[in-house]
């Protein structure tokens, strides 16, 4: 008579080292993975950089060059990449670039470049600007790696293409992406200013048209900046209200 007892069936240590192997060589690269996407998440950042040059800006135009040449020394000394993107605007040209989307090692100084005149179309200026950074976005970049900064001196008085109603539309559309915007004005209330074009209080700051009150904003703004690119790209949107965190350089002095 045949014997049907069946022998349980066991695993050799060898097939249990093996898949215990792996295990651990698959939950090794799903941490390698994790860590790269965290680290690339944090690294970037798209800068446009709006600067009036209209005629009233003549009287801080070494200090503002001088500061803007800082500004960059110093973020060039960071971690992570950058994408510059630098527009000047007037009634001239509401629209003159210096530096189209160039890495951080490729702005060169603002000297000799920047050249006080005319009057001040604030909105034509930031509606053309932001119609360069979408284009840019449409091509695949991140809407939470795009930081948009305003630095003023003079009330809007030149524009013929855009109204405050488009831009304040326009901006609220954006920062509902993701997009962080920052306001530096003097001789006006920027807080007033920016709030008709949807800019956020606390991403929002006055500066004295002064040599000391122009380094204070630069200051500021290197410090500000520095943060927002250490940050995961999740931390930089629940943080775009208040960009400045809680301090603002540029109105404490």
């Amino acid at each position: 008579m045949a014997d049907h007892t069946t022998t349980p069936h066991t695993t050799t240590p060898h097939t249990n080292d093996e898949l215990l192997a792996r295990i651990e060589e698959l939950e090794r690269r799903l941490a390698q993975q994790g860590t790269t996407a965290t680290t690339t998440d944090a690294t970037h950042v798209d800068i446009w950089f709006l600067l009036d040059r209209s005629g009233s800006m003549q009287a801080i135009a070494d200090d503002v060059v001088g500061g803007f040449d800082t500004f960059f020394a110093e973020q060039r000394r960071l971690d992570g990449t950058a994408t510059v993107t630098l527009v000047q605007f007037d009634g001239q040209a509401p629209h003159d670039v210096l530096v189209d989307a160039e890495p951080l090692d490729r702005v060169g100084s603002l000297r000799g470049r920047f050249q006080p005149r005319g009057n001040t179309p604030l909105y034509d200026a930031i509606g053309q600007l932001l119609a360069r950074a979408e284009r840019h976005v449409a091509r695949g970049g991140n809407p939470a790696d795009q930081l948009v900064v305003i630095f003023t001196d003079g009330h809007e008085n030149a524009s013929r293409e855009h109204t405050p109603e488009q831009i304040n539309q326009r901006i609220a559309g954006l920062r509902a992406q993701g997009w962080t915007f920052v306001f530096l004005g003097a001789n006006q209330d920027s807080y007033a200013t920016g709030g008709r074009i949807a800019m956020a209080a606390g991403s929002t700051a006055n500066f004295a048209a002064t040599p000391a009150g122009v380094a204070a904003s630069y200051e500021g703004l290197h410090r500000a900046v520095a943060e927002f690119r250490g940050k995961a790209r999740a931390k930089r949107v629940a943080d775009a209200d208040r960009f400045w965190g809680d301090v603002k350089e540029s109105e404490v002095r």
